[in-house]
């Protein structure tokens, strides 16, 4: 059995560019997709069909909605104020996913904002079974040890910002290797970068599959989606998608 997981954010509910996006996700041919600024539960909904994934999960103002091939049980793990997890079970002995969007911000306040929500998702996480058959999948906006953006191309603003702010910080990332999850996509590429936003030229990696102990054998490939005119028009992310052998 195989099974394809996407993540994706869709900027702002996507309402105005659900056809692209639709686009995007067609040719990834998920099983399951994690969206990430799917605020519009019409929106979700519209997409689920147009790419044949008739299972929807979306609340209004919620940032984390899920499609799905096949039935899904969910629940929200509260994580802060207005972030939350949604916590998927595929059934059947399959590992469950924990689809993420935490804060914004690559300043040390972000850090320190990411390591709360952070640090209550892996009290969750231990008390409910541990890491091991466990997946977290999203838009994490953080930056992982031994990862780099591009500076020159980001916006000034934010060059200016990390100077003064003493640079990228990587705690939230490393806080979650130590917890016992793998990078996915650094397992399959240890050299490329990887980068996922923007969608029209990536220079930052902020998107990913964290795979506990029992999950990291079964993966496959993880790949970002390829840049071009349907990208840029879809987000300002590129989609990451991974595939498990089960």
């Amino acid at each position: 059995m195989t099974l394809r997981i996407a993540t994706y954010n869709v900027r702002f509910g996507g309402a105005s560019r659900k056809a692209s996006i639709a686009a995007v996700l067609t040719s990834l041919a998920p099983d399951v997709v994690v969206l990430q600024e799917a605020t519009d539960p019409s929106t979700v909904a519209w997409i689920g069909r147009e790419v044949g994934l008739p299972y929807v999960v979306a609340m209004p103002g919620r940032s984390v909605a899920a499609l799905s091939r096949e039935p899904i049980e969910t629940s929200w793990r509260e994580l802060g104020r207005g972030r939350e997890a949604l916590e998927i079970s595929l059934g059947n002995g399959l590992p469950r996913i924990f689809g993420m969007h935490l804060s914004a911000g690559l300043s040390q306040r972000g850090e320190r904002r990411r390591r709360t929500e952070v640090a209550r998702l892996l009290e969750h996480v231990q008390a409910t079974g541990g890491p091991d058959r466990t997946m977290l999948v999203g838009d994490f906006n953080a930056i992982s040890p031994g990862d780099g953006p591009l500076l020159k191309l980001l916006p000034m603003w934010i060059r200016i910002l990390l100077r003064f702010d003493g640079g990228i910080r990587t705690e939230v990332m490393a806080s979650l290797a130590a917890a016992g999850f793998t990078d996915g996509y650094r397992w399959m590429h240890a050299d490329d970068p990887g980068f996922t936003m923007p969608a029209v030229e990536p220079s930052v990696r902020l998107d990913y599959f964290m795979l506990g102990s029992g999950v990291l054998p079964l993966l496959v490939s993880c790949e970002q989606q390829s840049k071009g005119a349907v990208s840029a028009r879809a987000s300002d992310h590129l989609a990451v998608v991974a595939e498990f052998d089960l």
